[in-house]
């Protein structure tokens, strides 16, 4: 809307509410001069928004000059202008520039700047009541805090995936999406090497969703949770491998996956091999040769200690099926 609109708006306003109080009631004065005092306040509102418009819109075209040249003088630009759509009460368009802002943080791998943007863009979005739009914040600030912060805060990243899952199911749109989010949130209890609290989870997300502990997602999260009680680290591979067979394991799960650690055994417990069949599956060759299983592999090495990573690379390549 442009600006000679809006003052145009405020100017018919200020013209009824006088109008208005010249008025002759029958019914007294009192409502007439509370309809007055009404256009009178929409009027004003018009003129503070007429302001706040050309004043926001051209910070904006500024921010995206500098956008090529000078990202952090466009930043300081953007910033300026979410400010004064704040000021304004215009929130839904403070939140698309505070997101706009949490992606350029990003792509310059300036990690905390851009969860901190990514977080205030979704509480802008909640106050709009943008609930996709907030979502969609809340579960990036979620990945980045798992994947790409060093060191990774999984515990912020396993609250933020229950909620989402939770509120997933207050809709009957989206409750298929609820499984998805608390499968996260178990990976992210696992990641924190705790299988216990990642049990504990299960059981809480199948109280409140029923089919999640017969679904796929929920059958690897209990699986998985069993390899860690075990510590076995085959039959944590033949999960992902059998996970795998439908449905491919995301970049997300396969990185978490990475940073994982893996519980150390006690010292009576022997480094399970794995099994030949389970070795010369074409399946699992073929998920192993995948950039996933890769980084299965990977995380394999890195997480075991020393003498099971060994052994567990030996049982490996003695296949002949991954070189």
């Amino acid at each position: 809307m442009s600006g000679f609109a809006l003052g145009g708006r405020g100017d018919k306003f200020m013209a009824d509410a006088e109008a208005r109080l010249k008025k002759f009631s029958f019914f007294g004065n009192g409502t007439k001069f509370e309809d007055a005092s009404e256009l009178y306040q929409k009027a004003g509102n018009c003129y503070k928004l007429e302001s706040t418009h050309e004043a926001s819109a051209a910070l904006m075209d500024a921010g995206n000059c500098y956008k090529k040249s000078s990202p952090p003088s466009a930043i300081s630009a953007f910033r300026a202008a979410v400010s004064n759509w704040c000021e304004a009460g215009r929130f839904n368009q403070a939140a698309k520039l505070t997101k706009e802002i949490a992606e350029m943080y990003e792509k310059d791998n300036e990690v905390v700047e851009a969860i901190d943007n990514y977080s205030q863009a979704a509480t802008f979005f909640d106050t709009e009541n943008s609930k996709s739009q907030g979502n969609t914040c809340k579960a990036k600030v979620a990945e980045l805090c798992s994947a790409v912060l060093e060191p990774p805060d999984f515990a912020r990243a396993a609250d933020i995936y229950e909620t989402l899952g939770r509120n997933c199911l207050d809709s009957a749109l989206i409750k298929y999406n609820a499984k998805n989010y608390f499968t996260s949130a178990v990976f992210c209890q696992l990641a924190m090497g705790d299988a216990v609290a990642a049990r504990m989870k299960i059981e809480h997300f199948g109280g409140m969703d029923f089919s999640f502990r017969d679904s796929r997602e929920g059958k690897l999260c209990d699986a998985l949770c069993q390899s860690f009680d075990d510590y076995d680290p085959s039959a944590m591979a033949t999960a992902c491998m059998e996970f795998d067979r439908v449905s491919k394991l995301d970049a997300w799960k396969t990185q978490i996956l990475v940073r994982s650690t893996f519980p150390n055994p006690p010292a009576h417990v022997k480094y399970p091999s794995i099994s030949s069949s389970l070795c010369s599956s074409l399946r699992f060759s073929q998920m192993l040769t995948t950039f996933e299983g890769k980084n299965l592999l990977l995380w394999l090495k890195i997480a075991l200690p020393p003498g099971f990573s060994t052994r567990f690379t030996s049982d490996i390549t003695s296949t002949g099926r991954l070189r």
